[in-house]
């Protein structure tokens, strides 16, 4: 075993005095500035790690942190009425610094950073952070997750209020990142309130970044296990049966011959008239035509395998615009081939619960632009198409839980684009392989393009037929955030003028609304990635005129120095952990996009690849897209069968020589474990790294391969208490990596 620790790697500075003038120049970043000794500006922290543990080595990113940066932590995590300096790890230039937080700390985290003379505001390093819930509406005394980091802390009981009043919070069912929560019986309904959650540590409470509306009821009839259900109460209690009421003229009967579209139909509009069940009956339904879904209606079937609906005409259950509406206990099957599968958009509180969609080649459903949507014990069923039709796409829904169902599909991909707010767990995704290996169309497990403040836990990911084996397609990522394929988001520039909280470039026409509907995103960001105040990054709240308004004021306001990049973000304050991923050629992959605050912990992957982070710059494209603040923690990846490579791979690639900005800052791979082929394996067409092990470097394709190596792209990736078995080098670190650390690494080498 060889243990690795290399404390400061590609440290290059320059220190200028000259009577009363300081300047500091840093290769590869534009952070030189004359000022006065007697007037030194203050440290400030642009970027910090979202959670940390007694003994983490932690980076902070900023500005004006000096050649000799003093870290203290306060009070020693205990209190703060004394300071504690810090073992300092590594410095790059005046923004970067990296340190130990000691084993033995307790308590709040809270450190300050010293350039001698002045000191930064304090930022406390795990105080708990709100993200979202798994609704967009909650009720009083109704259940509710709420997703964060820092949420539930060993030794420390979380408080979460609601309107400043106590939620209860069942800690047996929380973690780190969710706790279960039940609404206080006096929230007021009718209004939104405002939701805080404080993890006992003495960090103080954290505000969820909007507030959330409150809707008045009680129970959850279906069983949803959100507050929302509690509004079919009144509809559950009234049960139409379709095959008796005496006030349907015609009865349904799903015998298999007769066609029963109208007969459902009317019974539908019939209950839809006061809202209620429509109770259809065991047998076999035939539709030869469409139902149209109702608001206030449930259509229920006498059990999952007990009510078969076979359908042979396009979109057998249709419904837009919906509002209080579900589906349950029953199966469909489509009879007919290539023609469209069932469709609900634009709706809000509606669910689908042990069902049995059997689409047989059809076009994918459009589960799209859906609020508060719950898909519970459900199965999809896509087999091989002549289309490469995948089964759905739940494109733009928010609020949406996915919990504990089956998708099975040979062709295209399971799509939670622009999902937010979202909760998807405990489901089971199997990529049906075994006459489809060498599939021409794209093929993913579980895509999420421009996806924000969801979570992806406890998942199965794996192939019938499987490993995929086909070394030829550039495919078959498991997990998968793209920046957008043909219909890219992104733009860039340098900035004119700047204030508090805009930027602007009057020169640049910037499309802030990329997508169809012309709506301007809710997660559309702005990234300083060089010159002054670089590593900044905000939301874009407005824009006009080539001004962009930020959602909070900069840090330190760019300049005329300034260099920017726009874009959707491909994911955002989103969580994957404890998934499981098996027998697919790639494992998880952020790639060629936008990142910020992603947490990937806890993940298990065999004989499919490893975790991919890509940040790039292609100017000519008007593309910059960075990553800041993922963590990478307590992953397992194993590949022995020489079938795919293990890897975790941080790379930044350009395709021009320009030095234009810094693509990652400050990612976390702490405490994972790889397991290598023996001998490595290279394969090229897997581009991470191209090897086996740890990889933090810059990659140039194209006619730029030959250009300066010598540029700041990826800033202070921590690599601690890594192990990696069979890999015959653990952790590269190459052209453009700076302020890199390494602690702890252990590797074992494969036998010769």
């Amino acid at each position: 075993m060889n243990n690795m620790r290399n404390k400061a790697n590609n440290f290059s500075i320059r220190l200028v005095v000259a009577r009363t003038l300081f300047c500091i120049q840093v290769i590869g970043l534009a952070l030189c500035s004359p000022y006065s000794l007697a007037d030194v500006l203050p440290p400030v922290i642009f970027n910090a790690p979202l959670s940390v543990c007694p003994g983490d080595i932690v980076g902070l990113q900023g500005e004006n942190f000096g050649d000799a940066p003093v870290v203290t932590l306060m009070g020693n995590g205990r209190d703060s009425t004394s300071l504690n300096k810090l073992e300092v790890m590594n410095t790059f230039g005046t923004g970067w610094v990296s340190f130990k937080i000691p084993a033995t700390a307790t308590g709040a985290l809270t450190v300050q950073v010293s350039n001698g003379a002045a000191t930064s505001a304090p930022i406390v390093l795990n105080g708990a952070r709100a993200y979202h819930l798994d609704a967009l509406q909650i009720v009083p005394r109704g259940p509710f997750r709420l997703f964060g980091r820092n949420l539930l802390l060993p030794g420390f009981t979380p408080v979460v209020t609601v309107d400043g009043l106590p939620a209860v919070v069942d800690t047996r069912a929380s973690n780190e990142h969710m706790l279960m929560v039940t609404a206080p019986r006096g929230v007021r309904a009718g209004g939104k309130a405002a939701i805080s959650v404080d993890n006992g540590n003495g960090t103080g409470p954290a505000l969820l970044d909007r507030e959330i509306e409150v809707a008045a009821g009680r129970g959850d009839p279906f069983a949803l296990g959100v507050g929302w259900g509690a509004a079919f109460s009144a509809i559950a209690a009234k049960v139409v049966l379709a095959a008796s009421d005496a006030r349907l003229a015609s009865k349904v009967v799903c015998n298999g011959l007769v066609d029963d579209t109208p007969a459902i139909q009317a019974a539908i509009d019939l209950v839809a008239a006061g809202g209620g069940v429509l109770q259809l009956p065991p047998g076999t339904c035939r539709l030869a035509g469409s139902l149209k879904l109702k608001s206030r209606v449930v259509l229920q079937g006498a059990g999952k395998n007990r009510t078969v609906i076979r359908y042979e005409a396009n979109y057998p259950l249709w419904g837009r615009g919906l509002d209080l509406a579900g589906v349950r206990n029953l199966t469909l099957i489509n009879t007919r081939g290539r023609i469209e599968s069932p469709l609900l958009q634009n709706s809000t509180r509606v669910f689908f619960q042990k069902l049995k969609f059997v689409l047989n080649g059809g076009i994918q459903m459009f589960l799209t632009n859906n609020n508060n949507f719950v898909i519970l014990d459900t199965d999809f069923i896509q087999p091989k198409n002549p289309d490469d039709s995948g089964p759905y796409t739940l494109g733009g829904s928010g609020g949406l839980v996915f919990f504990g169902n089956t998708t099975t599909f040979a062709n295209g991909s399971p799509t939670f684009a622009r999902v937010h707010d979202a909760y998807i767990a405990h489901n089971r995704f199997t990529r049906d392989a075994r006459d489809n290996q060498n599939s021409t169309g794209v093929i993913h497990s579980l895509a999420m393009d421009f996806a924000h403040r969801i979570a992806i836990t406890n998942n199965t990911f794996d192939v019938l037929g499987g490993p995929i084996v086909n070394k030829v397609r550039n495919d078959g990522e498991t997990l998968l955030t793209e920046g957008g394929g043909g219909k890219r988001t992104e733009n860039l520039g340098t900035v004119v003028s700047a204030t508090s909280t805009t930027l602007s470039d009057p020169g640049n026409k910037i499309d802030v609304a990329p997508f169809e509907g012309g709506a301007f995103p809710e997660n559309y960001g702005v990234a300083v990635v060089g010159g002054k105040g670089a590593g900044q990054s905000r939301r874009v709240t407005a824009y006009s005129q080539g001004t962009l308004t930020v959602d909070k004021p900069w840090d330190v306001v760019p300049d005329t120095s300034s260099r920017y990049a726009t874009f959707v973000w491909g994911l955002e304050k989103s969580l994957i952990k404890g998934n499981t991923l098996n027998q697919n050629p790639r494992g998880i992959w952020l790639y060629q996009t936008a990142i910020r605050e992603v947490d990937i912990v806890g993940n298990t992957i065999n004989e499919g690849g490893g975790i991919f982070l890509r940040s790039a710059q292609i100017l000519k494209r008007r593309l910059f897209v960075p990553i800041v603040g993922v963590r990478i923690a307590n992953n397992s990846i194993t590949n022995t069968t020489k079938q795919w490579r293990s890897y975790i791979s941080v790379m930044f690639v350009r395709t021009d020589e320009q030095d234009f900005g810094i693509g990652t800052i400050g990612v976390e791979v702490r405490n994972n474990t790889l397991q290598a082929n023996s001998p490595n394996l290279t394969m090229p067409q897997q581009e991470p790294g191209r090897a086996e092990g740890f990889i933090n470097r810059m990659h140039a394709e194209g006619p730029t391969q030959a250009l300066s190596k010598n540029q700041t792209r990826l800033l202070g990736t921590i690599f601690q208490n890594n192990k990696c078995f069979n890999c015959e080098i653990g952790v590269i670190v190459r052209d453009g990596a700076k302020g890199t650390v390494q602690d702890g690494n252990a590797v074992i080498a494969a036998p010769r």
